[in-house]
């Protein structure tokens, strides 16, 4: 398939976050899952799968859930974690090395693990011992499942009694998305075009957009990307632009937040666009947090994709992260 080609595949796939959220939600409060009141909850991914947790985290940090969340992205799984935890391990592909060794290692400490994910190695684990299965669906490239995974996620927590979220809540998200066009990341990647770095700055719960927003670039795009994460960021990154750099750069503000956060994105539009080089602000929209966040993610999946053609990159392809996995799998990992 040509590039092109290519690019129209990866939009068609984007543009089905909103039913993808709803569905794999909905199936997901259907799954058996034993009533518990857990110590904490530890969320296990790597890449497009595990930013899933990233955003499970958000929701429950801006909503002062009193229950700890904790986001695991590495193999086996922290000293601490004991039976008394709820161990969720999400991985679309469910062959992903690290995922499935937290969700073995949660088990064996007498945990109840719950399994998100499209079949592979970790869904069959998850039928072979008779634990909460969320199946969502396959052949999509994980970086375009993001409303699943995060569907099946809140659904799964839900069925468990872990209520982070409203059916209406999911339902307004889902409008949100379907509000999102891709015409809207075509003008947005043709305002930052062809740079040499790309800076996705964020404030608060919005930092994960940011997050996402330098991970597509990266996938889709192939562009180096950083993420600036205030008020952090203020305290360190923000220092560099105090001088002028050579390096063509495109500043993407991810705007709102918070009344902190107003302040800093009110200096920063300053700072940044004193760089003289593009600079680009974002709202996030919708009613309620979830909304806002999957609203900012989706437009950054559009804008990378058309970067992605603009640069004369097939967006699909990421032969790199291969090599890694084979590296694993030849040293008996997996």
């Amino acid at each position: 398939m040509s590039i092109s080609e290519g690019v129209s595949v990866m939009l068609k796939l984007y543009e089905t976050w909103p039913d993808q959220l709803l569905g794999s939600y909905r199936d997901a409060l259907n799954v058996k899952v034993p009533r518990i009141t857990p110590q904490g909850i530890v969320l296990c991914g790597m890449g497009g799968s595990g930013v899933t947790a990233d955003y499970v985290l958000a929701l429950a940090a801006a909503k002062g859930f009193r229950v700890p969340v904790f986001v695991h992205k590495s193999e086996g799984l922290p000293p601490w974690v004991t039976r008394d935890h709820l161990v969720i391990a999400i991985s679309y592909s469910g062959n992903t090395y690290e995922t499935l060794s937290c969700a073995r290692e949660a088990r064996s400490r007498g945990a109840l693990v719950g399994s998100v994910t499209s079949g592979g190695k970790l869904g069959q684990w998850a039928k072979e011992n008779g634990l909460p299965l969320a199946l969502i669906e396959p052949n999509y490239y994980p970086r375009t499942a993001l409303g699943m995974l995060i569907g099946a996620a809140l659904g799964l927590l839900k069925a468990s009694g872990v209520d982070l979220v409203s059916d209406n809540e999911v339902r307004a998200a889902a409008d949100a998305l379907r509000s999102t066009s891709a015409e809207e990341g075509l003008v947005i990647a043709n305002a930052i075009g062809d740079r040499d770095v790309y800076i996705i700055a964020g404030c608060g719960p919005f930092e994960i957009i940011a997050h996402r927003w330098r991970q597509e670039l990266s996938e889709n795009a192939k562009v180096i990307a950083k993420t600036e994460f205030y008020p952090e960021s203020a305290h360190n990154d923000l220092v560099a632009w105090q001088v002028q750099h050579k390096l063509r750069k495109g500043f993407v503000l991810i705007e709102g937040g918070g009344r902190l956060c107003s302040v800093i994105t009110d200096m920063l539009r300053g700072v940044y666009e004193g760089q003289g080089d593009v600079t680009v602000r974002v709202t996030p929209r919708g009613e309620g947090l979830l909304a806002q966040l999957l609203q900012g993610s989706l437009l950054g999946g559009y804008v990378s994709v058309y970067l992605a053609q603009l640069r004369g990159v097939d967006p699909r392809t990421t032969e790199i992260t291969g090599k890694y996995k084979h590296a694993l799998e030849e040293a008996g990992l997996s």
